[in-house]
Order: structure tokens, then C-alpha cells, then sequence
């Protein structure tokens, strides 16, 4: 069987179908991925037969399903939870905080910011003021800057920043297509690029950066974002930190006066 005629009648067959026809596999090429039958995925998906902890693990591994949502499969498959989903500030991740905290310090006197899966900025150094002024934490950066005109035209390069964020918003969106919340934030980037002319690729900008306005200066940096590898906590793998570098003399220079100032 390759496309499960029959209706689903379980809670985990209806997930496991609908991240399967996201990632626009057959339940023979899902099957052979897990080392299964597509008889056994068809039976899953029917509710016919209910699924180990194991083959749920497997089978969220192979469909590339984040931490959050391979919770949501097992609870759905009569099975507890395999990774924890902590608050940033719980106790549990105090180390990886204080991993974090010393990143940022040491960026120093560079801008870095913390963000979580839906781009709200969860802590910044002291060097950001420069940049974003004193109420960057608790903001989101996307409708910061896609629904507020005026913030976007401090950016010089706006265009190509704009076009870039909505790259990245739809990659995010297509690895979790059914986040509602990110799909809200694309819909909100989308629009605010309609009549914006995507510009051509620059040899001389390999990396689309964004060049902020600053009083009468162009302060042009470069960007690196920075995260947690092979976790196994939903928190931690949905966290990223952003670190902006300068890109030329005037920017250091800036930015090491920022921080005197």
C-alpha cells in the first residue's frame, strides 16, 4: 500500500499521515526509511496497530519532526513523553544558561541576542542598546521589523534584509509546517514584501547583513547565529543566539564607543 485509502481513526495516525504528506513521502519510502513495511506505516496511520516508543522515536527521527512535536505524537500514541520542554528560566537548564550568558558577555562589546523558534528575543547583551535601543527583550523581532515601516527604514539595506527573513521564515515554516504561530509570522513577512523588488544577488554581499542607520552614520555588520547541537530538550533545540560583528573600521569603532558611552 502506498497511500492509506482507508480513514484514519487514531489521534497518532492522523500526525503521523499529515508529517508524512508534508514531507511528501509514500508510506513505502517511510517504511523502507524506518525499517518497516508499508503495510505496518498503513496499519499505524489506520489506528490498526499502535506504535512502540521506539517506532514513534524512529519515525519522528526519519520525518525530521522537531523535539515539540514528537512529544505531541507520543502523548497522541498513549505513550509519556520522551523529552523534557523546561522554561528557559527553570533550573534544569541554569547551566545552559549560564553557557549562554557567557557567550553573550563575551561577544562583548558586539550585539547578541537570544531568540526562540518564533523569533521572540529571550535575553541581549548590553551592546544591543546601540542597535535596537533598551526595550529589545520581550519584543519579536518579526513584527518588529516587518510590521512597523518606520523600524525598517533604519536599516539601509532593507530590501535585501527583508527578502532574506522571509527566506529564512519560510525555510523554518517548511521544516514545521503545522506551527501556527510561525505560519502567522511568514503570512506578516509575505506581506510586507508585496511590491518590495527582491534585489540580485551582489558578489560583494556574500552574506545578507543588515547595515543599520545610526544618527548620520552606516553602521554595516555581520551576522552568525549560534545553537545548541543534538539536544535532547525541546527548549534548548528551539533556541538560537544571534551575533552581529562589525563589518568595517567605522562599525568597531562604534560599537567600542557604544560601550564606553
Amino acid at each position: 500500500m502506498t497511500g492509506g485509502t482507508s480513514a484514519t481513526t487514531s489521534p497518532f495516525g492522523a500526525l503521523l499521515r499529515r508529517w508524512r504528506g508534508s514531507r511528501g513521502l509514500s508510506q513505502l519510502a517511510l517504511a523502507a526509511a524506518v525499517g518497516s513495511t508499508s503495510r505496518h506505516v498503513s496499519f499505524l496511520e489506520t489506528g490498526r496497530s499502535r506504535p512502540s516508543e521506539q517506532m514513534v522515536l524512529r519515525l519522528g527521527e526519519t520525518l525530521g519532526i522537531p523535539l515539540r512535536e514528537q512529544n505531541r505524537m507520543l502523548e497522541a500514541a498513549g505513550l509519556p513523553s520522551a523529552y523534557p520542554e523546561a522554561a528557559f528560566d527553570d533550573a534544569d537548564l541554569a547551566p545552559y544558561r549560564a553557557a549562554i550568558d557567557q557567550l553573550l558577555t563575551a561577544h562583548m562589546p558586539y550585539p547578541g541576542v537570544v531568540v526562540d523558534e518564533h523569533w521572540n528575543v529571550l535575553l541581549a547583551n548590553r551592546a544591543c542598546a546601540a542597535l535596537f535601543g533598551d526595550a529589545l527583550v520581550g519584543s519579536n523581532l518579526v513584527h518588529r521589523y516587518f510590521a512597523d515601516p518606520a523600524t525598517a527604514e533604519a536599516i539601509v539595506n532593507w530590501p535585501q534584509v527583508a527578502w532574506a527573513g522571509m527566506d529564512r521564515l519560510r525555510h523554518q515554516l517548511a521544516l514545521r509546517p503545522f506551527d501556527d504561530t510561525l505560519r502567522e509570522l511568514a503570512m506578516l513577512a509575505e506581506r510586507s514584501v508585496v511590491g518590495l523588488p527582491r534585489p540580485a544577488p551582489s558578489a560583494q554581499e556574500v552574506v545578507v547583513c543588515p547595515w543599520f542607520r545610526i544618527g548620520g552614520q552606516v553602521i554595516r555588520t555581520v551576522g552568525m547565529a549560534a545553537r545548541f547541537d543534538t539536544t535532547v530538550a525541546v527548549t534548548l533545540e528551539e533556541l538560537r543566539v544571534e551575533l552581529l560583528y562589525p563589518l568595517d573600521s567605522e562599525a568597531e569603532h562604534f560599537f567600542r564607543e557604544a560601550l564606553r558611552s
